[in-house]
């Protein structure tokens, strides 16, 4: 796959809306080339303050540099491991200082997830066990639906309106 290195913003949106279905969101018309702190700059180089940052740039901004430098310390052990499969001090230290931190009198377990469809899932099957039948299938339903949507509405051929199921 060839890069166009001169493409418009309205050219990579044309691109996009052939290669991602719709049920992807998409608030603005740009494309990010780079991004400094609270500012963001565009393929065609319009300058912006970014008020909806992505995940941690609202907390960090842009290439904080205490996050490269931790990024590049990482970078020199190992990027990355599936925690179930290899466990990894950080996440285990984590996990400490996040129930240290929760309120309550009694033992804790922290659980680090990557999406709400997870957590969702998660919170379902522990709570199971202290559920009636009657609540864990209208839960297991609620959450079925909550997490199959938009694999269901992304499979769509069409992409219409929300299914009414």
């Amino acid at each position: 796959m060839k890069r166009e290195t001169q493409a418009t913003n309205s050219i990579r949106i044309a691109r996009r809306n052939a290669a991602v279905p719709r049920g992807v969101g998409h608030s603005h018309a740009i494309f990010i080339a780079k991004g400094e702190n609270a500012e963001v700059w565009d393929v065609e180089g319009n300058r912006y303050i970014d008020f909806a940052g992505g995940i941690a740039v609202l907390n960090t901004g842009h290439r904080s540099p205490a996050v490269i430098d931790a990024v590049k310390v990482q970078l020199d052990k190992y990027t990355h491991t599936c925690f179930q499969v290899l466990a990894y001090e950080p996440y285990v230290e984590l996990a400490e200082r996040l129930n240290a931190k929760a309120p309550g009198d009694f033992a804790k377990k922290t659980l680090l997830l990557t999406t709400g469809a997870e957590a969702l899932e998660n919170s379902v099957r522990r709570s199971a066990p202290s559920c009636t039948s009657s609540t864990l299938a209208k839960t297991r339903r609620c959450a079925a639906s909550l997490t199959s949507f938009p694999i269901r509405r992304a499979i769509r051929s069409d992409a219409s309106p929300a299914p009414k199921d």
